[in-house]
């Protein structure tokens, strides 16, 4: 089950998601369920495996944007980082830096579930 301190747990300050969800947390929680839901994270793990530079920045600028607006910082910054590399499609290990993104997305959707 989600919980407040299952998320400090995973690094996210969860009273900066709340703040953007009017403290809300039903509401808060049922947005981070929506969020890590998203198609795009399957998108851009095959785009970048593929090698597919133009999908894979589409997909990682719009998760940016959502995840940033709840406030999930261990995805958001390397997502960031990865959205900028690839805007200026510089080369880099995008498979690694995509798999710590992924691992805690999993698990958001494994507490999200419970």
């Amino acid at each position: 089950m989600l919980t407040l301190k299952k998320l400090e747990d995973l690094g996210i300050d969860p009273k900066e998601g709340l703040t953007r969800c009017m403290n809300n947390e039903i509401f808060f929680f049922k947005m981070i369920s929506m969020a890590i839901s998203n198609e795009y994270f399957e998108t851009l793990g095959k785009a970048l495996e593929e090698n597919d530079m133009d999908t894979a920045f589409e997909a990682a600028h719009a998760l940016k944007g959502v995840i940033g607006n709840l406030a999930l910082a261990p995805i958001y910054d390397p997502l960031t980082e990865m959205t900028e590399l690839l805007r200026a499609r510089k080369s880099a290990d995008y498979v690694s830096m995509y798999r710590p993104i992924k691992e805690i997305r999993d698990q958001l959707l494994t507490l999200s579930q419970d």
